[in-house]
């Protein structure tokens, strides 16, 4: 097992292996085992460049409280380097907007400070294992401090299919159990919110 806790030397897990055209990649959210929602990215190159288009929808019940979750946010990236990030959230009717451009994050409004070598807390690309200091997409105003190990290779069931999977544990500020396929795409999540398992698993 290894421990993880600088990202300069991880580049090349940076973007994961794309076909040139948009690609659409859903994946649904479950609580307990349950479904609550959907994610569904839209991802695209050219050349270099990678854009991505992020919609998450989920609404769960608990007690008799429904509660609701809505974001939407776009990136685009230069090989390993963000360029541009916008973000809207809508948790349950509290909303937040955050941008980051060029390294300079702003969130709801009020400049975010980050080191240099942070990195967005997006998961979707293999390239944020190994970065320290990750910044919040959604609403916090102050960096994450985590660290990453690579728990092993590990088989999972995904959309009916075998594939083999890298495991790696996010530890710290935020704490996520992550697994990537050969291509550097998330094949899964998981994590803990209000005290409830949550998982999100690739259609």
């Amino acid at each position: 097992m290894k421990i993880f806790l600088t990202g300069a030397a991880l580049a090349v897990l940076a973007l994961p292996v794309l076909a040139q055209g948009p690609k659409t990649v859903s994946y649904s959210i479950l609580k307990e085992g349950d479904p609550i929602g959907k994610e569904v990215y839209e991802i695209s190159q050219d050349g270099d460049l990678t854009s991505v288009k992020l919609s998450v929808e989920s609404k769960v019940h608990i007690l008799f409280l429904d509660f609701r979750y809505h974001h939407n946010r776009s990136e685009v990236w230069n090989g390993d380097k963000l360029v541009k990030l916008v973000a809207d959230t809508d948790d349950d009717g509290t909303k937040h907007h955050v941008e980051a451009v060029d390294g300079k994050v702003v969130s709801d409004g009020k400049p975010m400070a980050v080191p240099d070598d942070s990195y967005p807390l997006v998961m979707w690309r293999k390239g944020v294992i190994g970065h320290a200091t990750l910044f919040a997409v959604e609403s916090d105003d102050k960096p994450y401090h985590v660290a990453f190990k690579d728990v092993g290779a590990e088989t999972l069931t995904i959309a009916g299919a075998k594939l083999e999977c890298e495991h790696y544990a996010m530890t710290g500020d935020v704490d996520r159990d992550l697994w990537y396929d050969p291509d550097g795409m998330l094949a899964k999540v998981s994590f803990r919110r209000r005290g409830f398992g949550i998982s999100i698993v690739r259609d």
